[in-house]
């Protein structure tokens, strides 16, 4: 079992659906990183199941900044050339918003 958490941006709003009995929302978060003078993006598709899936759906949108927790798995799939190819996806446990910027009411220009 592959434990990770990743800070990301999601990159378009989610995508609800059932699959059986459970209902699942799909998103894909890139999370960036710097290494000297590169910067590289790492895309991670993500999956809440259950009952969270609809509360995810309803509540996260392209762009927001998002902290997810799961576990990751190695997903191979065939192109529509018959490519091979591969992609980390994260089965959330859990996924944070980060806190919402304090107003300072002195601070208000009317």
């Amino acid at each position: 079992m592959l434990s990770i958490t990743a800070v990301g941006n999601i990159c378009y709003d989610p995508e609800n659906r059932e699959v059986g009995a459970l209902e699942v929302t799909n998103f894909t978060i890139l999370v960036n990183k710097k290494r000297k003078d590169e910067e590289y993006v790492t895309a991670l598709k993500c999956a809440v199941w259950g009952s969270r899936a609809k509360f995810a759906y309803e509540s996260l949108k392209k762009g927001m900044q998002l902290t997810v927790s799961g576990q990751a798995h190695l997903e191979t799939y065939q192109t529509k050339n018959g490519e091979t190819k591969s992609q980390l996806v994260v089965d959330v446990n859990e996924f944070r918003l980060p806190p919402k910027p304090k107003v300072d009411a002195d601070a208000m220009p009317f």
